[in-house]
């Protein structure tokens, strides 16, 4: 009796340890593991109730503009410390170039794809190209284009979905967006990212 009252006190000892880790586990694992995803849906902003359609600010606090959601794709962006890989068809969105070269400014390793489109001459692509930004584009489209539209933040974070980043799609188009961490996802498109490196050439 004394055997097995030592057995089943040992074994008490045991589950109580085994369900107190289980506990900090769920408190505490879950945290660091826990996934972050938003998703934004850009309307056209034909009557806007401000002044950022021609002023380019990203700070409006107005509802109806679509400033806020543009704030949170260049939040991601500012969170770069080593790399920012980019494949966009165009980049014309004057805030959205400006996160991109003080990225590059401060070390942050930039790589961007574009398509030889109508914006491959833009502005901003031409500064992007000053600046030392590693650049390539598709030179020979034929009956296709490299239409992606996408990037990846340190290998952490990714942002893909619908819409250009030009000042037209971010103010007068039907865009969607996600901005998420997800590793089950940001994988096979930073696979994709090399894939379509290998096959563009250097802007000269």
């Amino acid at each position: 009796m004394g055997y097995m009252s030592n057995t089943l006190i040992e074994w008490l000892c045991i589950s109580s340890i085994s369900s107190a880790l289980t506990l900090i586990w769920l408190h505490y694992g879950k945290k660091r593991t826990k996934n972050c995803t938003k998703v934004l849906f850009y309307n056209p902003n034909t009557k806007p109730n401000c002044n950022c359609l021609y002023s380019f600010d990203i700070h409006c606090v107005s509802p109806n503009c679509s400033s806020f959601k543009t704030r949170e794709i260049i939040l991601c962006l500012q969170k770069a410390r080593k790399t920012m890989d980019i494949c966009m068809f165009a980049i014309s969105n004057k805030p959205i170039a400006k996160e991109i070269i003080d990225a590059h400014k401060r070390g942050v390793l930039v790589r961007i794809i574009v398509s030889n489109c109508i914006l491959f001459e833009s502005k901003e692509i031409k500064v992007l190209k000053k600046t030392g930004i590693k650049l390539k584009y598709q030179k020979d489209f034929n009956s296709s284009y490299m239409h992606n539209k996408f990037a990846i933040i340190d290998s952490t974070w990714l942002i893909q979905g619908s819409m250009n980043w030009t000042h037209q799609a971010t103010y007068g188009n039907w865009e969607s967006c996600i901005i998420t961490d997800l590793q089950s996802l940001i994988v096979p498109f930073a696979i994709g990212f090399e894939k379509t490196w290998a096959k563009t050439i250097f802007v000269s």
